[in-house]
Parts: structure tokens; sequence; C-alpha cells
């Protein structure tokens, strides 16, 4: 994931929320998703030229319905 990201790709994530802690899926076990202790293994990338218009990202964790939740991202274009 580093190298593709050095390919010329922005984590949206990461670049709008630099120090926030979501996750985009949890285990079934020991009741993971209630604690919070998931994976953030869904990502919204954006070529490096478009980061700079990316005005949203986030993962909408209130959405139950798998063991992943959706990701959102807007782009100002």
């Amino acid at each position: 994931m580093t190298n593709w990201l050095a390919s010329g790709f922005t984590d949206a994530f990461r670049y709008i929320n630099p120090d926030m802690k979501e996750y985009s899926w949890w285990s079934f076990r020991a009741g993971s998703r209630g604690n919070n202790k998931g994976w953030r293994i869904d990502y919204q990338a954006v070529t490096d030229n478009l980061k700079d218009k990316i005005t949203y990202a986030r993962q909408l964790n209130d959405v139950v319905h798998s063991d992943h939740c959706p990701v959102k991202i807007l782009i100002d274009l």
C-alpha cells in the first residue's frame, strides 16, 4: 500500500483527517465493533492532482449491515 500511494495517489481520508481514528471493518469476535477495535481496510484514494479538491472523506460507521461499513468521499470538481 505504501508503494502504491507513493506512485501518485493520496489516501483521501488520512489527508483530510490526519489524526482521526475510524475503521471500516470489524471482526465479529469479542464485540469488536462495539469496542471500536477494527481496521481501516476500505480506502478512498485519489490521484495526487485531486487531493486539494477533497472536501470530505469518512467511514460511515453508523451504517450496520455487515462487518464492513460504507466509505464516502466528496470532491469539489
